[in-house]
């Protein structure tokens, strides 16, 4: 069984339960891939702001985080739109990231005061340290074919449908005890870094300038 998820325009309350719901069923079912998907042109523009979201929605989100990585079935993101903040780090979660030729690829936290803390561990399996401060600092977004060649992407497709069933025919053929042993080995390390990301997260969500910055005035730094 293929299980499809879709993720929402923007990761507010219900995306996020609706998320770490979906990947729990997935992995009840014994689903062999699980895809993550948005809808046609879009994927994800990352956390929604409004309300500013307090600890428990952070740890939410870090849940969803942990559940994909940790998920015991491959996993696939197909991009077809902007996957940005925390959008990009769910796709860099899975496995395997296919993107159309229209996709872009992008962290604009630092415009607003934040970092990328909770997405950091799966920024991290695809960038050197290196080239993740470049896109934090640098904040515009890069196309499929930039991604691509920063490792953020697999595969840039122009033909999405036809490459998305190719990849899951290769997955699909993983033994899963494998896959379980694999994630085992990042599991101890993940669980510190998420809660990190959910602390740091959660101190600079309290900050002035930042609380500025997400309610459209002039932040301090500007």
């Amino acid at each position: 069984m293929i299980a499809t998820l879709a993720v929402g325009d923007r990761l507010d309350t219900r995306c996020v339960e609706a998320l770490h719901e979906g990947i729990a069923r997935a992995v009840a079912g014994r689903a062999r891939v699980l895809v993550i998907t948005g809808e046609p042109g879009q994927f994800c523009l990352g956390m929604c702001f409004e309300p500013v979201p307090d600890r428990v929605s952070l740890e939410g989100f870090a849940g969803v985080m942990r559940a994909l990585l940790l998920a015991p079935l491959p996993t696939l993101a197909v991009v077809d739109g902007p996957a940005l903040g925390g959008g990009l780090g769910i796709a860099a979660a899975c496995d395997y990231v296919l993107a159309s030729e229209h996709a872009r690829f992008g962290l604009p936290e630092a415009l607003y005061g934040l970092a990328p803390a909770i997405i950091r561990p799966a920024l991290l399996r695809r960038l050197s340290p290196q080239r993740l401060a470049m896109l934090i600092a640098t904040i515009h977004s890069r196309s499929a074919p930039e991604a691509l060649a920063l490792g953020l992407v697999d595969e840039v497709a122009s033909e999405l449908t036809t490459a998305r069933h190719r990849v899951i025919r290769s997955l699909r053929r993983a033994s899963p005890d494998t896959v379980v042993a694999v994630r085992r080995w990042d599991a101890a390390p993940l669980d510190a870094a998420l809660a990190a990301g959910v602390d740091e997260t959660t101190r600079a969500l309290d900050r002035p300038g930042v609380r500025a910055a997400l309610t459209s005035e002039d932040p301090t730094w500007l």
